[in-house]
């Protein structure tokens, strides 16, 4: 018989962050965008190393991209809801897996295109400019510490 081993969480995190959703009007890509994006603003986004989720039979990637903005010391990150790249590591033989070559960071808005973080809990999304006619407006979503991307966004943080 296994002994099973349990963990005393010590300080428990109830905090919630904002984060903001993008949604975008129009299909463009990503270098386009975020070149736009650039022009806009003082500050320029910069692709960094993407966010990786293992799955059992797939590798899922999400593009990231980061400003810091010297006025407000305050760093920004656009991470991909949808994942760009998904590596497939073994078969599938289970009939009803619930795991595709498609992943989405959070299920519930899957019409969201980027998700925008801030390292300040009181940043404010307003002061990043975007193109009017290529994004609808920011919408702020809390977060919880509960949840996954909660977590997510605060380890590639």
């Amino acid at each position: 018989m296994k002994v099973k081993k349990q963990y005393l969480k010590l300080e428990e995190d109830h905090t919630e962050i904002s984060i903001g959703l993008i949604r975008l009007a129009k299909p463009i890509p990503e270098h386009e965008l975020f070149f736009i994006i650039n022009e806009m603003n003082l500050f320029d986004f910069t692709r960094i190393e993407d966010i990786k989720i293992e799955g059992d039979y797939f590798d899922y990637f999400f593009s990231r991209y980061q400003a810091y903005d010297r006025f407000t010391k305050n760093c920004y990150n656009f991470i991909s809801n949808k994942s760009i790249l998904s590596i497939k590591k073994k078969e599938q033989n289970q009939l009803f897996s619930d795991e595709s070559n498609v992943k989405f960071l959070l299920n519930v808005h899957q019409d969201a295109d980027y998700i925008l973080s801030k390292s300040d809990m009181f940043g404010d999304f307003s002061l990043i400019l975007l193109p009017e006619n290529f994004v609808f407006q920011i919408q702020e979503y809390p977060l919880s510490s509960e949840e996954e991307l909660y977590q997510l966004i605060q380890y590639y943080e």
